[in-house]
Order: C-alpha cells, then structure tokens, then sequence
C-alpha cells in the first residue's frame, strides 16, 4: 500500500511540477500609443531605440519565436509560463511604460504546424 500511495505521490509531482514549467505561447500586438510623434520616423521616437534592444534581448534569449508587421500594427509571439507572465515581460518595456506604443497580449493556441520563414 504505502508503495502505490508513494508512487501516486510521485506522479502527481511530477505532473505539476511540469505543468508549472510548460511554457505557452501568447501572442503581442503593438500599436502606437499617445507619445508617438507621427511627425517623426520610429528611430527619432523617444524610447524606441531601447525598445528595439529589448526585443533583440528577447529573441536571443529564445523567448520571442516570431515577429511581423501587419497594416499598422506590430506582431510577437513569445513563450511563457502563463499570461500573467507574459503580460510582466511586455510591461517591463520602457517604450509601453511610457506609451509610446500600446501592448495587448493574449494566449496563441496553435491549430496548423507549420513554419515561418520570409518569402524568398
């Protein structure tokens, strides 16, 4: 008995512990927020030279996955351990702190595998 109940034990560890440190993906959309200045190109915005230092930071640490520009908006996908998380790392941005750009982030759930690579 005590043999079952500690390897119940073990696997329900085992399962938390895992699903606390399953990274998900969620998915950052930028716009330009009150302090952009559309008189000025992005490298004359205030903050926006950190911010671009940042999301390189990001994509060398491996926590951004994918980037691209749409209409007027800009696109991340970034892994975290939970939206709460996630939302802390795009926050932490000096150019949102101060609202040069607009942030929402929201969980990406994938429903087609693939890759994406720019046309060639």
């Amino acid at each position: 008995m005590k043999t079952v109940l500690l390897f119940a034990i073990f696997i329900l560890s085992t399962h938390l512990v895992y699903s606390q440190s399953t990274d998900s993906l969620y998915a950052v959309t930028y716009t330009v927020g009150p302090l952009w200045d559309m008189t000025k190109g992005p490298n004359e915005q205030p903050y926006f030279k950190e911010h671009s230092a940042r999301l390189g930071q990001l994509r060398k640490d491996g926590v951004i996955k994918a980037g691209a520009r749409f209409g007027e908006k800009g696109l991340i996908v970034i892994t975290a351990t939970s939206l709460i998380a996630a939302k802390e790392i795009i926050v932490a941005d000096v150019a949102v702190i101060n609202k040069l750009f607009n942030a929402e982030v929201e969980k990406l759930n994938i429903f087609y595998d693939g890759c994406l690579e720019r046309p060639k």
